[in-house]
């Protein structure tokens, strides 16, 4: 298979209606999670249509190793350049920390390795920093690097990028249904760059994981 370059139509990839879930980094240190998040995940796919499993692709966020890099550019003064690739490769590493808490699941990394990974059936989990240079850097618009941009417009861009059907963001506390995403910015539920990001994508919800039983509520443009 040709991959497609950067901004080319990606229905030939089979990812059209894959859905891209961010899993916040609140959400890492707590206890449940492993046991809440595969259970939210299974009930995904049994939602999907009988002939065929929707593909989910999952997003760590930073979580404590990004707060640690954001502490350290505090104190030694990193760069926003240097700054902003240290706290992508911290997304890395929780991709496998989250890998290893789902059973069933596959890290994957780069665009080739999700390509060949995405009709296998299982939940794959995405190191941001190789994806993000197979479709983003070299990009006409590539994501600024700032604190501006964290890893919820990260998964609205690689969401973007692969033409996903929906995104998902798991949070910690909920957000009214209709909210705007400016509004969800204002609030700090994301970041300040995500309504610009993310203002392309078809569907973007928010599941507060912690309280499975509110439903989720869809953020308008």
């Amino acid at each position: 298979m040709i991959d497609p370059p950067v901004g080319e139509d990606v229905a030939s990839w089979g990812l059209v209606g894959a859905v891209v879930v961010k899993v916040g980094g609140s959400l890492l240190g707590w206890p449940e999670l492993p046991g809440r998040l595969a259970g939210w995940l299974d009930a995904q796919r049994a939602s999907g249509a009988p002939s065929a499993d929707p593909v989910l692709i999952v997003i760590a966020g930073g979580g404590p190793f990004a707060d640690a890099v954001r502490d350290l550019d505090r104190v030694h003064g990193l760069g926003d350049e240097a700054a902003h690739r240290l706290a992508i490769r911290s997304m890395d590493l929780t991709a496998a920390l989250l890998a290893g808490l789902l059973p069933g699941s596959r890290l994957v990394a780069g665009r080739r390795e999700l390509l060949a990974s995405c009709r296998l059936g299982a939940v794959l989990v995405a190191t941001p920093g190789p994806l993000l240079r197979d479709l983003d850097d070299a990009g006409p618009d590539p994501l600024p690097s700032s604190w501006d941009v964290t890893s919820d417009s990260i998964a609205a861009r690689i969401a973007a990028r692969l033409g996903a059907s929906r995104l998902v963001l798991l949070k910690s506390r909920p957000i009214a249904d209709g909210a705007s995403l400016r509004e969800a910015a204002a609030i700090g539920l994301v970041d300040p760059r995500f309504p610009e990001v993310a203002a392309g994508l078809r569907r973007i919800e928010v599941v507060s994981l912690r309280d499975p039983a509110l439903p989720p509520s869809r953020l308008r443009p």
